[in-house]
């Protein structure tokens, strides 16, 4: 597998820290308490056990990768891959792997957990990667991070890039949060945080440190996730130069506020 020398393909951040990076506080809390993945820390199935996939994610990895105009196998990588269990399972699945993730713990976990596959990783901001010194890839997997940008030009930067990764006619996964909102469920599982022109703040004492920051009633707010209605996150990547081929949208159900999009279009 074609890997660029050394990092050069990733580029430096600036000195105002982008909300997304946060996420480096939650994975050193899940490395400390053992926690493998993202959704092992809510969903576990019918014996209790956790998940490291939710169930419509691999149901919806399965079902895409089926489709007749969809690669077989190849190069992939995840943007925003985490500890990397959509990414260790499509590798699993015939294709040789390289996630990035900007959060340092979560790279260090991802490789821990990847022992024996074809997989190799980065750390890095995926909206400032150099694309061209890149390379081709036969997929790219949008690792539940779309939701994660919540600055406009950051997530037309980070399709344009997904686009760029690609070969012509390669598959493009999406995984997403996305309106409608269920805002009593919100208010009844999301308890402290505001949800203001499609975007989630949570409040947070060095907010001030990250792009986008608020004070709602003097208490400082992060943006954390920005809610896009399912419509609009489609007309998005329609934008970006993707022909949309599959998509399922679920609306809020149980402790779920928000509904999911899960979209495969190709380049």
């Amino acid at each position: 597998m074609y890997m660029p020398n050394s990092e050069k393909f990733l580029a430096k951040r600036g000195c105002m820290k982008k909300p997304y990076e946060a996420h480096e506080i939650a994975y050193q809390k899940m490395k400390k308490e053992g926690i493998r993945s993202w959704d092992e820390r809510y969903r576990s199935n019918s014996h209790g056990r956790r998940r490291q996939i939710d169930i419509d994610t691999k149901r919806f990895l399965v079902d895409v990768l089926a489709q007749p105009w969809t690669q077989k196998g190849g190069k992939a990588i995840e943007l925003g891959c985490g500890t990397a269990p959509i990414l260790k399972w499509v590798c699993k699945k015939g294709f040789s792997g390289l996630g990035v993730d900007v959060s340092k713990t979560a790279i260090t976990m991802a490789r821990e957990q990847s022992n024996g596959l074809n997989i190799r990783f980065r750390q890095g901001d995926i909206c400032k990667l150099n694309v061209n010194k890149a390379g081709k890839f036969d997929l790219v997997a949008d690792g539940h991070c779309l939701h994660c940008i919540t600055v406009p030009e950051d997530r037309k930067t980070f399709l344009k890039n997904a686009f760029g990764l690609l070969k012509r006619g390669g598959l493009f996964i999406v995984m997403t949060m996305c309106a409608p909102v269920d805002r009593k469920i919100f208010s009844n599982t999301c308890e402290g945080q505001k949800l203001i022109d499609h975007t989630i703040y949570a409040p947070y004492e060095k907010a001030r440190e990250y792009e986008g920051f608020r004070t709602i009633g003097g208490c400082d707010y992060v943006p954390t996730r920005y809610i896009a209605h399912w419509r609009n996150i489609l007309s998005e990547i329609r934008k970006a130069g993707f022909q949309i081929k599959l998509f399922r949208c679920n609306y809020p159900a149980g402790q779920d506020p928000t509904g999911s999009l899960a979209v495969g279009a190709l380049a």
